[in-house]
């Protein structure tokens, strides 16, 4: 059963500071944009992709390519405050940030979601049954 999180002592323009320089896509309330470079992460609000600024903490998501995958997660579903359809059901959890979580993708090529704590409505554990079928876990 999934416990309180552990929150890593990181902030969500801490963690984009680290990635300056990789490809990202920027995902908004009817905005999908293709990826481009992050090239400044600047003081306090806004970050720079292809020559635009945008305030992280108002997308709903960034997914940022080609960052190697991590060996630690947790299966979790994430419930968010936009619609996602069955994106984030059954997403590693890497880490929760101080105002973000950072998901690792579901396919063959290294990719991370940053979504900001504020998009997140709530998550569940998922786990495999005794016939090898993924499942959300109940609170008991």
């Amino acid at each position: 059963m999934l416990g309180c999180p552990k929150i890593q002592n990181m902030t969500l323009h801490q963690r984009l500071t680290q990635l300056v320089g990789k490809s990202i896509e920027i995902n908004a309330a009817g905005l999908a944009l293709e990826p481009g470079i992050l090239q400044e992460v600047c003081p306090k609000t806004f970050i720079r992709v292809q020559g635009e600024l945008f305030v992280p903490r108002s997308l709903n998501f960034m997914k940022v390519f080609r960052i190697r995958k991590s060996t630690k997660f947790t299966r979790i579903g994430v419930r968010t405050t936009f619609k996602s359809g069955n994106l984030f059901f059954d997403i590693p959890l890497v880490q929760i940030g101080k105002d973000f979580i950072e998901l690792q993708g579901k396919g063959s090529f290294p990719e991370r979601f940053l979504m900001p704590i504020n998009k997140v409505a709530g998550f569940f554990e998922i786990v495999n049954s005794p016939s090898g079928n993924r499942k959300r876990t109940s609170a008991k």
